[in-house]
């Protein structure tokens, strides 16, 4: 076999694998136009499945999340963290001034 044999076999094999698992790791609510089962099978066809099911069958990721799954916000964007570390913080500067307090009295 020349090597452009092998090399070709090597990339089929390889994108047939890719597609087939990429394939089965997709959403079922969001695999479009058939179910996922039968694009898990239509990958297996050499380079043609695959790209197919690349082209018309995956997930767009686009749209509105589904429901029980929400968008992760770092805590420096979530307005809800950084109130409840204000509220901390000046709980936190309360018990200090009332420490000072105390110590000062003694």
């Amino acid at each position: 076999m020349t090597r452009l044999a092998v090399a070709t076999i090597a990339f089929l094999v390889i994108f047939t694998v890719f597609t087939a698992v990429f394939a089965a790791a997709a959403d079922k609510n969001e695999v479009r136009l058939l179910p996922k089962w039968v694009w898990v099978l239509i990958c297996f066809i050499p380079f043609f499945g695959g790209l197919l099911y690349l082209m018309a069958g995956r997930p767009l990721g686009k749209g509105k999340p589904r429901a029980g799954k929400t968008k992760t916000v770092a805590p420096d964007d979530d307005p809800n963290f950084l109130y409840d570390l204000d509220k901390k913080l000046k709980k936190d500067e309360e018990k200090k001034k009332d420490e000072d307090k105390d110590e000062d009295l003694k």
